[in-house]
């Protein structure tokens, strides 16, 4: 599907009053034109009942991992909300899915730090028992 298409799509969608100009390209659609240039396989994704086909770089189970974590979390966010707009479902699901990562990055520096820190101490061990 070309990405004039999709972001039209989205458009219809999330009922966004912000729709790219006609004359040429904004900056989202640019960078997003950018980014899929060196892109060779279709995933599906289904938000709000509407399918949209994209084109993932890279390992297809991967990106099919994440479309459905997304589609996860807006299904989720929608089903806990009474009668939410496109939108506010959408950046309810991107502020939990942000929470995520940054929860599961303080979880690894912690884990990098354990791991410093007994290494350390294993060294310190073998250093001064021959």
């Amino acid at each position: 599907m070309e990405i004039e298409n999709l972001l039209s799509r989205f458009d219809q969608v999330v009922g966004s009053s912000n729709t790219m100009p006609k004359s040429g390209m904004g900056p989202l659609q640019r960078t997003i034109n950018q980014a899929l240039v060196s892109v060779d396989r279709l995933i599906n994704i289904e938000l709000f009942g509407q399918t949209y086909s994209l084109k993932a770089s890279g390992q297809v189970s991967q990106a099919e991992e994440v479309a459905n974590y997304v589609a996860e979390h807006v299904e989720k966010v929608r089903a806990a909300a009474e009668v939410p707009s496109k939108v506010d479902t959408l950046i309810l699901a991107v502020l939990n899915i942000a929470n995520d990562y940054f929860e599961m990055k303080r979880s690894h520096q912690d884990l990098a730090k354990d791991i410093d820190r007994r290494c350390k101490a294993l060294i310190e061990y073998i250093d001064t028992n021959p």
